[in-house]
C-alpha cells in the first residue's frame, strides 16, 4: 500500500471510530458517543434496591450501569427519556434514564446497549416508576428529574457493540402482564383491540386528554383492559384507531401519585405505530368483569321476588345471576320509603354499559311473567327484556341466543326530571308456548351515552297449578297444630301484648308502622292484642310491620312457633324468622283455619285471610331448622310483613317458640 492510500485509510478509520463504532447496515443512524472505556459493573435489579422511595438517592459509588434501549423518540411519544431494561430478551427489571435531550433516538436507537456512568446521579422510585438523573424541586417537593445535556452526555454513553433485536416479553392475558417488574420493559399483547375503535377516534383526542396525553382502553380475549397513552407531540396522534384485532408492543409503564403501582395505575406506550399490529378480525367479547351470584339458582316456573329480603346495596343474589357483562355496574338492591327493589345506572360510568338480571325459569311449567318498572332522569330507554332456553346456570351470556320481549310489555319512561310517582305494571307475558329449562334476563345497555335510572320490583313468573310456588297454600304444612305447651317461651319481648312498652322497646330500629296498634280488650281470653288496620291506598310498598330482636333465655333446640290471629285481609302475611346470615320465610297463603306452615323460597302474600271472626292458631314448623339466632340480642328474630295496596283488619296475640 502507497503511503498517500495508508494515510487516507488511517484517517477514514478514525473518523468512522468518533461517529460510531456500530457496523450494522440495518440502522441509518448508528449511535453516536460510543463508549468502550467503562466496564459494567452493576445491573438495574441493583439499582432499583438502593431506593424504593421517591424521595432522591445520591449514588456516590463508582457504579456503572448497562442496559438494553426499548423506547425510541423518533415519533414524538417519549420525550426527553430513554427506557431501557437489563437483557435483549426475558428481562427482568427496566428504568427510565432522564436528560434534557431531544432526538435521542439517534444517539441511543432501540437495541443499543447503554452504559450509564452513576456517580453523583440520583434514583428514585418516582410515581411508580424507577429512574435515574439529576434533581429538581417543584412546589417545595425535590424529585429526580432530567439531567442537562451536558451531564447526561457526561453520564451516558451507547457502548460499540452492534445494535440488537429486543424481543419483547408476550402475554395472551393484560393481567399477566401487570407485574411491577415488567414496568419500563417492552412487551407485546396478543389477541387484543381498542375497546373504542371504529367510532372515529384518534390515538389523541383533545376532548379526552389527561395532561397533554389521552389514555384509551386496550381489551384481551377475556375483556381485561388496560391503557395505552399517547401524547399530542405524537407524529401520529391524529391517526384513527384500527378496529381490527391482534397485537400491541409497547413500553409498559405505571403512573401512582401514592408511588404504590396497582391494577389501575399501569399504562403503556408504543414507539409508532409499526407497534400495532391488528391483522385480525375484531373480537365480540365480554368486557365487563362478569357474573356474580347464582350459588343456589335452579330452574323454577314459580317465582313471586318482591327484594324484601335482601338488604340496601346487595348485588349477589344467591338465587340469580347479576352479570356486568361490559363495564363494572351490577343491578344493585335500593330501599326507598320502605320499599326495595333493584336499580341501575350509567350515570357518572367511566365505560359503557351492559349489565343483564338473569333469572333461571323452567318454562315446561311456568305459565305467565310480568313485573314493574320506574323510570328516572330519563334521557333515553336503556332497559331490554329477553328470554332464551339456551341458557344453563354458569354460562356466559350470549347475546345471539336471546329472543328480545321487550315490546311486550308496558315500561315505565319519559321521566326526565326526576323519578316516575309509583311502578307501572308491565302486563302479563304468556310462557305457556315456550318449553324446557332457560331465563328470563333484564338487560341494561347505556349504549348511545344513556344513563337512564331504571328501578324493577314485583318480579313474578306463575305457574298457575302451583301459584304459591311448591308451599301448597301459601305454605300449609296440611297438619292441624297442637295447642302450645306449658313450656313454651316467649318468642320476643311483649309477646302477649300485655306490656305495650317491653314489645315496642324489643323491636328493631324501624320500629312499628303506625298502622299497627294496641287494641286493648280484644286478644285472647280478653287480653290484649295487635291489630293491624290498613287499606290498598296505606302502603305502597311489602310492608314489615315490626321486627323484633331476640331476647336473653330463648331455647337452643326448638320445634315450632305459635301464635293466633283473627280477621280479614284481601292479601296475605308474610313471616321471617332469622339466622345469622338471613332469614326462613312463612307464607300464611290463603288462611281460615287453624294450620301448620312450613318454610317457603320465597316471601309472598297471594292468597286472602277470613277467620270469620274466630282466633285460628298458626304453627311455624321448625321440626328441619336448627340455626336461628337464638342467642345474640343485639339482632333480628322474627318480623311480620304485609303485601302492598291491600285491606287488612287482623288481630294478633301469645307468640311463643318451643
Amino acid at each position: 500500500m502507497n503511503k498517500f492510500f495508508k494515510n487516507v485509510f488511517i484517517a477514514t478509520t478514525a473518523l468512522l471510530a468518533v461517529s460510531s463504532c456500530v457496523d450494522n447496515d440495518d440502522f441509518d443512524i448508528p449511535p453516536v458517543n460510543c463508549n468502550d472505556r467503562w466496564e459494567a459493573n452493576t445491573d438495574i435489579a441493583a439499582v432499583k434496591a438502593l431506593n424504593d422511595t421517591s424521595t432522591p438517592f445520591q449514588i456516590t459509588t463508582e457504579f456503572v450501569l448497562e442496559g438494553y434501549v426499548v423506547s425510541s423518540d423518533e415519533t414524538g411519544n417519549f420525550f426527553k427519556s430513554v427506557v431501557i431494561q437489563d437483557s435483549p430478551s426475558n428481562p427482568s427489571a427496566g428504568m427510565t434514564i432522564e436528560m434534557d435531550v431531544t432526538n435521542t433516538y439517534t444517539r441511543f436507537p432501540v437495541g443499543s446497549r447503554v452504559l450509564v456512568d452513576l456517580n453523583g446521579l440520583y434514583v428514585a422510585k418516582d410515581r411508580g416508576s424507577y429512574k435515574v438523573g439529576s434533581t429538581f424541586d417543584t412546589d417545595g417537593v425535590v424529585r429526580v428529574g432530567r439531567m442537562a445535556e451536558v451531564d447526561a452526555l457526561a453520564h451516558v454513553a451507547a457502548s460499540c457493540e452492534p445494535v440488537v433485536e429486543i424481543t419483547p416479553q408476550s402475554f395472551s392475558r393484560i393481567p399477566d402482564a401487570l407485574n411491577e417488574s415488567n414496568v419500563n420493559t417492552l412487551i407485546r399483547l396478543e389477541n387484543v383491540q381498542f375497546q373504542s375503535a371504529g367510532n372515529g377516534q384518534t390515538y389523541y383526542d383533545e376532548n379526552n386528554a389527561f395532561g397533554g396525553a389521552t389514555n384509551v382502553v386496550v381489551e384481551d380475549s377475556e375483556g381485561n383492559t388496560m391503557v395505552l397513552r399517547t401524547g399530542s407531540f405524537a407524529d401520529f396522534a391524529a391517526d384513527i384507531l384500527p378496529d381490527g384485532s391482534g397485537s400491541l408492543t409497547a413500553v409498559l409503564s405505571a403512573y401512582s401519585n401514592s408511588n404504590n403501582v396497582t391494577p389501575s395505575t399501569y399504562q403503556m406506550f408504543i414507539r409508532d405505530t409499526s407497534d400495532v399490529n391488528f391483522d385480525q378480525p375484531r373480537m365480540d367479547i365480554v368486557s365487563g368483569i362478569g357474573a356474580i351470584g347464582g350459588g343456589n339458582a335452579s330452574f323454577e316456573a314459580c317465582y313471586a321476588e318482591d327484594f324484601t329480603s335482601f338488604n340496601a346495596d346487595l348485588v349477589n343474589f344467591a338465587d340469580y345471576i347479576n352479570y356486568a357483562y361490559n363495564g363494572d355496574r351490577y343491578w344493585t338492591v335500593k330501599d326507598f320509603g320502605g320499599n326495595k327493589y333493584i336499580q341501575m345506572t350509567a350515570f357518572n360510568a367511566n365505560a359503557e354499559i351492559e349489565t343483564y338480571f338473569i333469572i333461571p325459569v323452567n318454562f315446561s311449567d311456568a305459565d305467565t311473567f310480568s313485573f314493574k318498572s320506574k323510570d328516572g332522569h330519563n334521557n333515553g330507554n336503556p332497559l331490554s327484556v329477553y328470554y332464551t332456553t339456551s341458557y344453563q346456570i354458569g354460562d356466559d351470556v350470549n347475546p345471539a341466543s336471546l329472543t328480545d320481549i321487550t315490546s311486550e310489555f308496558t315500561i315505565s319512561t319519559g321521566n326526565t326530571n326526576g323519578y316516575g310517582d309509583t311502578f307501572v305494571a308491565s302486563g302479563d307475558y304468556d310462557l305457556s308456548g315456550i318449553t324446557g329449562n332457560g331465563a328470563i334476563m333484564f338487560k341494561y345497555s347505556s349504549a348511545g351515552g344513556v344513563t337512564t335510572t331504571i328501578q324493577l320490583d314485583d318480579i313474578m313468573v306463575v305457574n298457575n297449578d302451583d301459584p304459591n310456588c311448591g308451599t301448597d297454600d301459601g305454605g300449609n304444612g296440611g297438619v292441624d297444630p297442637e295447642e302450645p305447651s306449658e313450656d313454651a317461651e316467649a318468642l320476643f319481648a311483649g309477646y302477649n301484648f300485655e306490656n305495650w312498652a317491653a314489645f315496642t322497646g324489643g323491636l328493631n330500629s324501624f320500629g312499628l308502622k303506625d298502622y299497627a296498634t294496641l287494641s286493648e280488650g280484644t286478644g285472647v281470653d280478653g287480653s290484649n292484642s295487635l291489630h293491624i288496620a290498613t287499606d290498598p291506598s296505606t302502603t305502597d310498598g311489602n310492608d314489615y310491620v315490626f321486627t323484633s330482636l331476640a331476647i336473653a333465655g330463648l331455647p337452643t333446640t326448638y320445634s315450632k312457633i305459635s301464635f293466633y290471629m283473627k280477621g280479614s285481609s284481601s292479601k296475605s302475611v308474610s313471616l321471617n324468622v332469622y339466622k345469622a346470615d338471613g332469614y326462613y320465610k312463612f307464607n300464611l297463603g290463603d288462611l281460615t283455619s287453624s294450620t301448620t306452615i312450613v318454610d317457603a323460597p320465597s316471601n309472598q302474600y297471594t292468597g286472602t285471610i277470613n277467620t270469620g271472626g274466630e282466633w285460628v292458631l298458626v304453627t311455624l314448623d321448625l321440626s328441619s331448622i336448627s340455626d336461628l339466632n337464638v342467642s345474640d340480642t343485639s339482632e333480628a328474630l322474627f318480623a311480620l310483613k304485609i303485601g302492598k295496596n291491600a285491606d287488612y283488619d287482623l288481630h294478633f296475640d301469645n307468640f311463643t317458640i318451643e
